[in-house]
């Protein structure tokens, strides 16, 4: 089939979790034996505006406005008006991009059907104020105008459903990692390391980890963090990472290629996410896949993804944090049993074949059921598309930071 991928931000030009999963859905759709295209932005003025990745073809417009880190862009409405019927479907990501808007807008005049990827309802970098607006009318005609909505978990389905979307339109497909590249270590014992992966931003809560760190250290100062990431805040956390005397224990770091990157996980000894929102991001499942027990912020969407893995603590609460590090530093068996039950839970539940064949299995009964004149209801059956990807010799490794 031919598949048009329309997202803001695309791996590696843009480091962070919605630009990653559209890049490896896209690279693996494409391995599948399907024509994918992805329209994203230049954030560069020397990048090609045309060219192939990993397998799928990629174009790249000019978006002279960012607001709240969201690239804005009419060119894009103009191709798509010009375009949206050569696709079998059109896959946006995120109901918060305001490509994903334009997408919408197109597809109320033409015929290919839509889907939306939620990636978490609630952003991490528009304030509040506009987006109590913004996400109760535009965000819910967003989500009410596509075909087919895809969400990773049922508590953020429930979330859907209670803003007014219709619970035929929602499928439960749930994010993915590769489990045969993030294994446990089989060699040595772990650094007294902590490890964070994220973007500098407000919604990941780095000011909660950096206290409850330091909490933490006045009882365990043989441990340290690393931090991997880049963001609008980072500046602002360096100096306070300064003035809370912590740079001898903190080390940041902007990039780690993926190769690398299981590695890492393994180096440490436990994973953390203070995250204030989040849909469900792919760094605790690969800390997961690798054996770490994770201390995570009681996000809904999470509870059911971590408990019996990790630490569950509340939102802005530095010294929960600190006590649930403690925790698994003074007792090496509980941390142990934890990690060891959340790398099963992800082997069994989060593998990335299954994600990617669960989706085109979805694109299937969009087409078939338009064809026939009729809606798709229900989360799909899977109906084989997994054996075309699953077999396929492993991908070229690629880096990342979030």
């Amino acid at each position: 089939m031919k598949i048009l991928r329309v997202v803001s931000d695309l791996y590696p030009s843009v480091v962070g979790g919605v630009g990653l999963h559209a890049h490896e859905m896209s690279r693996l759709q494409a391995r599948a034996g399907h024509e994918v295209t992805v329209i994203t932005y230049r954030t560069d003025s020397q990048q090609l505006s045309s060219e192939e990745g990993d397998g799928y073809q990629i174009f790249r417009l000019n978006a002279p406005i960012k607001i709240f880190g969201n690239s804005i862009s009419f060119s894009l409405f103009q191709r798509l008006l010009k375009n949206f019927n050569s696709y079998d479907v059109v896959h946006a990501h995120s109901h918060l991009f305001f490509s994903t808007l334009l997408c919408t807008l197109v597809h109320r005049f033409r015929s290919t059907p839509l889907v939306v990827t939620n990636h978490g309802l609630v952003s991490q970098t528009a304030p509040a104020w506009l987006q109590r607006i913004y996400i109760p009318t535009v965000g819910k005609w967003i989500f009410q105008s596509a075909d087919a909505i895809i969400c990773y978990t049922e508590t953020e389905r429930s979330q859907l459903i209670d803003l007014g979307v219709p619970s035929s339109k929602i499928h439960v497909i749930h994010n993915g990692i590769e489990t045969d590249v993030f294994i446990p270590s089989i060699s040595c014992s772990p650094k007294k390391q902590i490890l964070w992966i994220g973007r500098f931003t407000p919604g990941k809560g780095v000011e909660y980890l950096l206290k409850g760190f330091q909490i933490f250290s006045r009882e365990y100062p043989d441990y340290s963090l690393m931090m991997i990431g880049r963001g609008p805040l980072k500046d602002e956390f360096i100096d306070m990472i300064k003035e809370m005397e912590l740079g001898d224990k903190v080390t940041l770091q902007d990039f780690i290629p993926n190769h690398e990157l299981p590695g890492l996980y393994q180096d440490s000894s436990f994973f953390v996410l203070p995250s204030l929102e989040e849909g469900v991001p792919r760094t605790i499942l690969e800390g997961m896949a690798c054996g770490k027990p994770v201390v995570c912020t009681e996000l809904p969407q999470l509870v059911d993804i971590v408990s019996g893995c990790g630490m569950l603590v509340p939102l802005r609460d530095s010294e929960a944090l600190a006590d649930a590090l403690s925790r698994l530093a003074e007792d090496p068996h509980l941390a142990s049993s934890i990690g060891k039950a959340g790398r099963v839970n992800v082997v069994s539940h989060f593998s990335w074949e299954d994600t990617v064949s669960r989706t085109l299995d979805l694109y299937d009964s969009l087409i078939s059921s338009r064809s026939l004149g009729r809606p798709v209801s229900g989360d799909c059956d899977r109906t084989g598309a997994l054996e075309k990807i699953s077999g396929s010799p492993d991908s070229e490794r690629i880096g990342r930071s979030l």
